[in-house]
């Protein structure tokens, strides 16, 4: 053969031209590329291992809120907590980021942004990981007004592609209810 480039350009004419041992050699290679060595199996499609968090705000600057209005989010193991933060403060409109957040495990683990005075974990590095069903834990948004969530795991090992039609880059709300206060109690665009 030759260079690398004239070899791909015989390879393809051979494809083309219906050279059916090079078709063969090509899907062979092709085969290895993608099925797990050892095995003749087709590649198994990607693990579910998603899970469904509900959230629901349960209090902050209005007070206490019953019932609670709540979101639940599909989040995969890979997410960090800050991308878990983000989508949770975006399915609550929460509009001025600029506050502290934490989430508090039963444990007495901490992750939150990431600050020097603050114990916490960093959120941005610190990811969500596999989850127990039936856990809670608390999201804080904005340490001042405490706005508090409660986080429950409902499933483990959910499809994405089921569960949102598309594998999400980040965690989204995929259902959720109820009236949402403003950030700071406002009302009309005035205040």
């Amino acid at each position: 053969m030759g260079t690398e480039r004239e070899t791909f350009d015989e390879i393809v004419r051979g494809i083309r031209g219906g050279d059916e041992p090079l078709r063969e050699a090509v899907a062979e290679e092709l085969r290895k590329l993608t099925v797990p060595r050892g095995t003749g199996a087709v590649p198994p499609k990607p693990a579910a291992g998603w899970h469904v968090i509900r959230v629901e705000l349960m209090s902050g600057m209005a007070g206490e809120l019953e019932p609670p209005p709540g979101r639940d989010l599909l989040v995969s193991p890979q997410h960090t907590f800050r991308q878990l933060a983000e989508a949770i403060n975006g399915a609550f409109a929460r509009w001025d980021l600029g506050h502290l957040y934490v989430f508090h495990f039963a444990d007495g683990t901490t992750i939150g942004t990431a600050f020097e005075e603050l114990p916490f974990r960093d959120a941005a590095r610190t990811k969500v990981g596999r989850r127990d069903e039936g856990e809670v834990f608390e999201y804080e948004f904005d340490l001042g007004d405490s706005w508090m969530l409660r986080c429950t795991v409902l499933e483990t090992e959910v499809d994405a592609e089921d569960a949102y039609g598309a594998r999400p880059k980040g965690p989204v709300a995929v259902w959720g209810w109820g009236s949402i206060p403003d950030q700071y109690g406002r009302t009309t665009p005035e205040g």
